[in-house]
């Protein structure tokens, strides 16, 4: 060891390594919390968005909700017919988001460098059952939706492939105010 305390300078290599070690794990760290907080902020956006929709649905439900069910009907002639629309998801999202069309995708733009992409929007609107047996164990108006995001890594710098997630996202009709059995 008598080598190793003789020469002043030698542990400078090793502390570059270690410090090279340190800034590349944080450098990780920050880029998992910058995709995280993405990922968060565009399912947060996609739920207000389905919320709005079920929300607009209201009038359609609400007739049903007068007997103790949340369903979209609608009387014409003789026979009850569903009634449900899935609105206009996208335009919100662009409103709230501030998202660009881009050929099949939407995107958040910085500067002429994406930040994360939307695409594949898919929502399903579960109607609840017309006139359900009973009451306590129905199904309610649902709104799910499942959409593409990716996000391009700023670390590894163009080397590592894009963060790409399906996020599922649901709403469910609850009337403020219900018939009490």
């Amino acid at each position: 060891m008598k080598w190793v305390t003789n020469k002043s300078g030698n542990g400078f290599p090793l502390v570059v390594a270690i410090v090279l070690a340190i800034l590349m794990f944080s450098c990780v760290i920050f880029e998992y919390m910058r995709l995280t907080i993405i990922a968060s902020g565009v399912r947060d956006a996609v739920q207000s968005s389905i919320v709005a929709v079920v929300a607009e649905n209201y009038s359609n439900v609400y007739s049903s909700l007068r007997q103790s069910y949340s369903g979209g009907y609608l009387r014409s002639g003789n026979e009850w017919q569903e009634q449900v629309s899935i609105g206009h998801i996208y335009p919100r999202l662009q409103e709230n988001l501030g998202l660009t069309y881009q050929e099949t995708r939407y995107a958040k733009l910085i500067g002429d460098q994406a930040e994360y992409s939307v695409s594949g929007l898919n929502v399903t609107l579960i109607n609840a059952p017309f006139a359900p047996s009973s009451p306590s164990t129905m199904e309610q108006f649902t709104a799910e939706a499942v959409i593409q995001l990716e996000v391009p890594l700023s670390f590894g710098w163009g080397h590592l492939p894009p963060m790409k997630a399906e996020l599922h996202v649901k709403a469910v009709y609850m009337p403020r105010f219900t018939k009490s059995t």
